[in-house]
C-alpha cells in the first residue's frame, strides 16, 4: 500500500471512531477504578473431529481457544479485549476454502476469484496443519452501540443468518473442514478474513441491527479463510479498502411466538493484481439470509452473489443453501441442498446432505450423515477429478465444548 493511502486510512479509522467513543456515555477514571465489580475475564475452548470413512482425508479435526477480560464503568459502558487462536487440520488442497482444481477441460483461469478464492492450474495446494490468530481486538460497548478495534470478523459475516446446519464445522456451505475438497459454496459474506479492521454496531431497536466496518489490507491468513497464500501456478489479487455495510434482524412474534432471523449485507473493495493490472478492479458482493423457528420446525436459507472483482469477462461467483430441522427431544433431523457456480474458475457445484444431530449436554454435539457432491467443470459438465476423495458417502462429526 502506497503511503498516503495508508496514512488516509488510519485517518478514515480515526475519524469512523471518534464519533462512537465521543457518543458513549462519560466516565471518569475516579468512575472506573471505584466500580466494585473489577475485571472480568471469561475462556472457552472448543474442539471437533471429522470422520469421513469413504473420503482420502478420512479423518480432520480443529481446535479454538477464545479469551475475553471486560470492565463495566459505573455508567454502564462495557470496556474490553477478546483473543482467540484456532488450530486446523482440513483437507490440504482446500485449507482456508481457497483452492487450485485441476485445468482439465480447458485451460481454466491462472488466478483466483477476489472472493471466492478459487483458481484453476497445474498443481493442487498442500497445506497441512495450521495455527492462526483469528481475533485479537479491543472494544466498547454502550447505549449508543458498539465499536471495535483490531483482528476480526467483518460486520457482513458477525451479521450472518442462515438455515439450521446438520454439521457445526463440515458443512455443505460455508465449511471449515471439508473432507472431499470438493465443496465450492459459501454464502457467510466473508471478504476480508482475521484481518485488522475497524467496524461499528448500533444497538438492537425492535430486533434490527445495523453496522459497518472498514478494512484497510486483507493481509492476514485465517484458518476458514485466506485470502494470502499464494497458488502454486495461480497467483492472488490483494484485497484493500475494503468497506461492509450490514443489516440484522431477531424478532419474535408475540402471538405465535415463531422466532425470525434475517440479514442482508454489502461490500465492497479494491482487488489489485501486479501482473495485469487490467485484470481486476472493484469487488462487489452482497448477501442475504433468514430462518424461522417454530415449535416443531426450523428452516431457512441464505444466497450470496459476487463479481469477484474481474474487471471484464465473464467471473460472478455465486451460491446458495436451503434447510430444514425437525427436533424431538435431544435429537434433530437436518436436510440441506446447496450450489454454487463460479464462472472465472469455470466451476460448478451441487450439493446435498441429510442425518442426525444428537445433544446429549450443553458440551457435547455429535451429527452424522450421508452427503452427496457433485462439483463439475462449467460449461462442458465434465466431472471435477477427485482432489480430497470421494463425492458421497458418511460423515460424522464430534463436537466437544468447555
Amino acid at each position: 500500500m502506497e503511503p498516503h493511502v495508508m496514512i488516509n486510512a488510519r485517518l478514515f479509522a480515526f475519524a469512523l471512531a471518534a464519533p462512537v467513543m465521543a457518543l458513549a456515555p462519560a466516565a471518569s477514571a475516579q468512575d472506573v477504578w471505584d466500580d466494585p465489580g473489577g475485571v472480568e475475564s471469561e475462556a472457552s475452548v472448543e474442539i471437533a473431529l471429522v470422520a469421513a470413512p469413504d473420503a482420502d482425508e478420512a479423518v480432520l479435526g480443529l481446535a479454538k481457544a477464545r479469551m475475553a477480560i471486560n470492565y463495566v464503568l459505573m455508567n454502564g459502558a462495557e470496556i474490553g479485549a477478546v483473543g482467540g487462536v484456532e488450530l486446523q487440520r482440513d483437507h490440504p488442497a482446500r485449507a482456508g476454502f481457497s483452492g487450485v482444481f485441476p485445468p482439465a477441460a480447458g485451460a481454466g483461469a491462472s488466478s483466483g476469484g477476489a472472493f471466492s478464492g478459487l483458481a484453476r492450474g497445474d498443481t493442487p495446494a498442500d497445506r497441512d496443519l495450521r495455527i492462526s490468530l483469528e481475533t485479537a481486538y479491543i472494544y466498547i460497548d454502550g447505549g449508543y452501540g458498539e465499536a471495535r478495534l483490531g483482528a476480526d470478523e467483518g460486520i457482513a459475516t458477525r451479521f450472518f443468518e442462515g438455515g439450521p446446519a446438520l454439521f457445526a464445522h463440515s458443512g455443505l456451505v460455508n465449511p471449515a473442514l471439508d473432507p472431499t475438497g470438493q465443496i465450492i459454496a459459501r454464502t457467510d459474506h466473508d471478504l476480508t478474513g482475521p484481518a485488522a479492521k475497524i467496524s461499528y454496531a448500533t444497538p438492537r431497536i425492535l430486533g434490527l441491527r445495523g453496522g459497518v466496518s472498514y478494512t484497510p489490507t486483507a493481509d492476514r491468513r485465517g484458518v476458514d479463510r485466506d485470502t494470502e497464500s499464494a497458488f502454486p501456478g495461480a497467483s492472488r489479487p490483494e484485497i484493500e479498502d475494503a468497506f461492509e455495510v450490514a443489516l440484522n434482524l431477531s424478532r419474535r412474534l408475540p402471538q405465535s411466538g415463531v422466532r425470525l432471523r434475517a440479514a442482508a449485507a454489502y461490500s465492497q473493495a479494491e482487488a489489485r493484481f501486479a501482473p495485469d493490472p487490467s485484470l481486476y478492479g472493484t469487488v462487489e458482493t452482497w448477501s442475504a439470509g433468514a430462518s424461522a423457528e417454530f415449535s416443531r420446525l426450523r428452516l431457512g436459507g441464505s444466497y450470496l452473489e459476487s463479481n469477484n472483482g474481474i474487471a471484464a469477462g465473464p467471473g460472478d461467483y455465486s451460491a446458495w443453501a436451503v434447510s430444514a430441522a425437525l427436533p424431538f427431544g435431544k435429537f434433530e433431523a437436518v436436510a440441506e441442498v446447496s450450489g454454487a457456480e463460479d464462472e472465472f474458475a469455470g466451476l460448478s457445484s451441487d450439493s446435498w446432505q441429510i442425518g442426525l444431530v444428537w445433544k446429549p449436554s450443553a458440551d457435547w454435539r455429535l451429527a452424522s450423515g450421508w452427503r452427496d457432491v457433485d462439483t463439475a467443470y462449467l460449461n462442458s459438465g465434465a466431472q471435477v477429478p477427485a482432489t480430497g476423495g470421494s463425492r458421497n458417502g458418511i460423515v460424522i462429526e464430534i463436537t466437544r465444548s468447555f
